[in-house]
């Protein structure tokens, strides 16, 4: 069995967007949990006098920092499951007429298994 559920969520002020991919498979006794999650927010806006100057500006940035990832993996040796989370946070850059949007993200993806009823039991 294959259960899959979508959210997209919008703030009502447009500077955040939250979708969420949820999916449930049934597989002989295992159970695995998939959620995939993508979280942007607009973190800061600039208005340029002119779209030609959007390079020049750009060169002028400060470096922010590159993107962030992060790998986790849990075992619960009382149940049998598993559980692994893969984080990627940063930012990117969005020219729209003459703003300049900096936008950040955090993408999420975690994976749960669920071990069959018997491990569970065995001592």
């Amino acid at each position: 069995m294959r259960e899959i559920l979508v959210r997209n969520l919008t703030s009502s002020d447009w500077l955040k967007r939250d979708c969420v991919v949820s999916e449930l498979v049934q597989q002989g006794d295992y159970a695995t949990r998939v959620v995939r999650r993508c979280t942007y927010q607009v973190q800061s806006q600039t208005a340029l006098p002119a779209l030609g100057d959007s390079v020049r500006w750009a060169h002028n940035l400060d470096p922010l920092p590159p993107r962030q990832v992060f790998v986790t993996k849990d075992f619960d040796p009382d149940s049998g499951g598993e559980r692994v989370v893969y984080k990627v946070l940063g930012h990117f850059y969005v020219v729209w007429d003459r703003v300049v949007f900096c936008v950040g993200y955090r993408h999420i993806l975690s994976m749960d298994v669920q071990a069959p009823e018997e491990l569970c039991e065995s001592p």
